[in-house]
């Protein structure tokens, strides 16, 4: 794990040594629509890029389990969360045909008062991600492409309350403190679609198997997800952008109860007027299924998200 950050780095000075042309307009385009890129929506294009995202949720109250044996709920409050992400993507072009795709993130859950922190603790995962992306038809107005990704995620919980109700149960091993190693591959497709120079459409599906957060057990993964935007530049000559997005996915670093999923939907306003760069904000609801909490919880997340294509 110590090499992924050297790599990522030579990775993206090799883009930026062999970028080209940084006066053309290389934003992806079809049918002369130029797409708003989101951050949850993965798209089919087949070029270099970077993007960083920093973003930050707040969960509205929830019941917290605080003792809880043998599925009898004890003690039971109320509670809330803070969640708090940061990533950076950087997908290399190596022919007009395929792509080089590395992620690199971290993403962390706290609780907000005593109660949330004794039943959900301090809980980071920091996740590293490698593909390829290859075209397989492209004509004027749609795109699609396959994927194939081997996802790496070391989950940290810190969690007084498992660390209590274990001394209770006189568990032989005993840790406030749990380290948890999660490695998984997936497959999926991604499809672009533009009907004019105002409007246009993404979509995406993929579907994986490998590790879960409970030790020595696996689970299939999955991601699916579409987004509709609307590009005011080239029509208009506003440099302004829209999109609503919707997202369904079972992925370790959002979802951290087996054979769960989590679903997101949004919206998004950027700034589209530079011919390589897109500046947004993306604002959603999140449903996310947490540990010891019978009911999905709600929380609304802000995200400030950037993107720099080369070619």
């Amino acid at each position: 794990m110590k090499l992924y950050p050297i790599i990522f780095i030579l990775v993206i000075a090799y883009g930026i040594v062999t970028a080209q042309d940084q006066e053309k307009n290389h934003l992806p385009v079809l049918n002369n629509h130029y797409f708003i890129p989101n951050s949850n929506t993965p798209a089919p294009f087949i070029k270099t890029h970077f993007g960083m995202n920093l973003g930050i949720a707040s969960s509205r109250d929830f019941e917290n389990v605080i003792l809880e044996i043998d599925g009898e709920k004890l003690i039971a409050l109320k509670g809330s969360l803070i969640f708090a992400d940061l990533n950076f993507d950087y997908q290399q072009k190596i022919k007009d045909w395929i792509a080089l795709h590395i992620n690199m993130g971290i993403t962390a859950r706290i609780g907000t008062e005593l109660q949330s922190m004794l039943t959900q603790g301090v809980n980071t995962v920091t996740s590293f991600r490698m593909g390829w992306l290859a075209k397989v038809l492209e004509d004027e107005k749609n795109m699609l492409s396959a994927s194939i990704q081997i996802n790496n995620h070391s989950a940290n919980f810190i969690n007084i309350g498992d660390f209590i109700e274990d001394l209770i149960r006189d568990t032989v091993a005993t840790s406030i403190t749990k380290n948890v190693p999660i490695l998984n591959g997936s497959v999926g497709l991604r499809y672009a679609h533009g009907f004019n120079e105002l409007l246009g459409i993404q979509g995406f599906a993929s579907l994986g198997y490998g590790e879960s957060y409970e030790r020595g057990k696996s689970d299939f993964i999955y991601r699916l997800g579409g987004l509709f935007d609307i590009n005011l530049a080239t029509k208009t000559k506003v440099p302004l952008g829209f999109a609503l997005f919707y997202n369904l996915n079972a992925v370790p670093d959002i979802v951290q109860v087996k054979s769960k999923s989590a679903s997101l939907g949004g919206f998004k306003i950027s700034y589209s007027g530079a011919p390589h760069f897109n500046l947004g904000l993306e604002i959603s609801r999140l449903l996310v299924p947490i540990p010891k909490v019978d009911e999905k919880v709600n929380s609304t997340s802000v995200f400030i998200a950037s993107r720099y294509y080369f070619n």
